[in-house]
C-alpha cells in the first residue's frame, strides 16, 4: 500500500513555499522492493508564476531521527524534515513574516493575523 503524500503551504517573502513529504521507489524497482521516504520543498513564484524545486531530499531510515514539523508544519501533518540547513523556508525566525498558511492535502485552512 502507497502512503498518501503530505504537504503544508505558506506564504513568505511574497511566494508560496511547500513542504511535502512522500514515499516512492524506482518505475523500474520490483513490486515488493521498498519504497523510500522524501522531503521536498518547493517555491512558487507568484510574480513569475514559476515553480522551483528548492530541494528534494531522500530521508533515510529510521525517520525516527527527524523531526516532523518546522515554524510551518506542525507535528500533526507528519512531514518529516531534513537537518534546518537543507530547507529554506521554515526556520523558526522566519515565523513572523509568514501571512498564509495552509495544509494542502487535509483541506485546513487558517490565515495569520
Amino acid at each position: 500500500p502507497v502512503e498518501k503524500p503530505k504537504a503544508a503551504c505558506v506564504g513568505f517573502r511574497q511566494d508560496f513555499w511547500y513542504h511535502v513529504g512522500f514515499w516512492a521507489r524506482r518505475r523500474d524497482a520490483a513490486a515488493d522492493e521498498e519504497q523510500q521516504y522524501f522531503f521536498a520543498e518547493l517555491r512558487f513564484e507568484r510574480r513569475s508564476r514559476r515553480l522551483v524545486v528548492e530541494t528534494c531530499t531522500l530521508l533515510e531510515k529510521p525517520l525516527c531521527r527527524f523531526k516532523n514539523s518546522c515554524a510551518f508544519c506542525p507535528d500533526k501533518f507528519q512531514i518529516f524534515h531534513p537537518s534546518c540547513a537543507e530547507f529554506t523556508c521554515g526556520k523558526k525566525r522566519h515565523k513572523r513574516k509568514f501571512f498564509r498558511e495552509r495544509e494542502m492535502l487535509g483541506r485546513a485552512f487558517m490565515l495569520r493575523h
